[in-house]
């Protein structure tokens, strides 16, 4: 391995290490790379399910059944906050220390590293902390050395010298700050479902798969509901110029780039892209993409609607009945991002579109 190579972050979640042994497809996807001449650094999140496992536990104890930790950012004194986070940390220390056996394993030199000892600084508070500043060299020296550091992620420390959690979605935002840190080629974040889709295909089958999206609008989508990439991360990208790829651990699967201003020059041009944001009983659908190709409102009967502009791209959104999500998230593909407007919907009375 050279020891000039790249570095490369790369970011495993729950939906990808489900069990111990799915440890073992990462490992193989990690040593690849340093077979390449990169140098890798891993950030791990819990196993899936481990999170909420530990919340219910938590919410149990509790005499209001953990409404009261369901907020972010507490405040550094809060002595519950305190020992929720201390909890949910174990989740991702759990997968950073099998991980790192794993490589060991395979005759790859590793380490396991808290948050706090990768350099993750954040604010004095708890349960969803921000992330104020980041230190690089305890990994840098942890790479020079031959080692491969696998970060537990979603934590850090905050200046009140206490462990602290980044909130719903936090190990992505660990993988970027860590990769904007170590000024790293780019950062990989392996997902079960590979790369991005234009819509959740879970809703709408006939969502197209991305190669090549522009940042801004990832965010946006992020911010509107979308569970793709945490939308805090992907500004955070945004803001240091990092690359980022969204992908499946076979290496054989598309991969989507994430690209500042892919807008402009990716291959992908000037895409259209779809959330849907479920609440209790209503669900948002919002659909993202260049202002000049964007509808005033979505051809859907809401019970709200509306629309915003945003450096150059445009946010048109419907809120529907929860019920309704799919079929209304699947009318919307088929009228605006398949040219091709279905006359009557499933359950969906025919709207004509404005401002087409």
């Amino acid at each position: 391995m050279s020891a000039a190579g790249a570095f490369v972050v790369d970011k495993f979640g729950g939906s990808v290490l489900r069990r111990p042994a799915d440890i073992a497809a990462a490992v193989s996807a990690v040593a690849a790379q340093r077979a390449a001449g990169l140098r890798p650094v891993v950030v791990v999140s819990a196993f899936e399910g481990v999170t909420d496992t530990i919340l219910s536990s938590a919410a149990v104890l509790l005499p209001d059944g953990g409404r009261s930790l369901r907020e972010t950012r507490h405040e550094a004194d809060s002595t519950l906050a305190r020992e929720t986070d201390r909890a949910l940390a174990t989740g991702e220390a759990l997968s950073a220390a099998l991980f790192a056996l794993g490589l060991q394993a395979r005759g790859i030199p590793s380490r396991s590293f808290s948050g706090a000892e990768a350099g993750i600084r954040t604010a004095a508070a708890h349960l969803g902390a921000e992330v104020r500043r980041v230190y690089s060299r305890p990994l840098r020296e942890a790479v020079a050395s031959g080692l491969v550091p696998v970060v537990a992620g979603f934590q850090g420390v905050g200046t009140h010298g206490e462990l602290t959690t980044l909130g719903r979605g936090g190990t992505d935002l660990s993988a970027v700050v860590l990769a904007v840190a170590l000024r790293a080629d780019r950062c990989e974040l392996f997902k079960d479902t590979g790369g991005v889709m234009e819509a959740d295909p879970r809703l709408v089958p006939g969502a197209r798969f991305l190669d090549v999206v522009d940042a801004r609008q990832l965010e946006l989508l992020a911010e509107l509901g979308s569970e793709i990439v945490h939308p805090v991360a992907v500004r955070r990208a945004r803001r240091g110029r990092l690359r980022l790829v969204v992908r499946a651990v076979d290496a054989g699967q598309p991969m989507t780039e994430v690209r500042p201003g892919a807008r402009r020059g990716g291959s992908q041009p000037g895409g259209l892209m779809l959330a849907v944001d479920c609440k209790e009983r209503i669900a948002r659908i919002s659909l993202v993409g260049p202002a000049e190709r964007m509808p005033e409102l979505l051809p859907l009967p809401a019970q709200a609607e509306g629309s915003f502009d945003e450096g150059g791209l445009r946010v048109v959104w419907a809120d529907v009945p929860l019920d309704q999500a799919g079929p209304a998230a699947r009318a919307v593909h088929a009228a605006l991002m398949e040219g091709v407007w279905p006359r009557h919907g499933p359950g969906l009375p025919d709207r004509a579109m404005k401002g087409a």
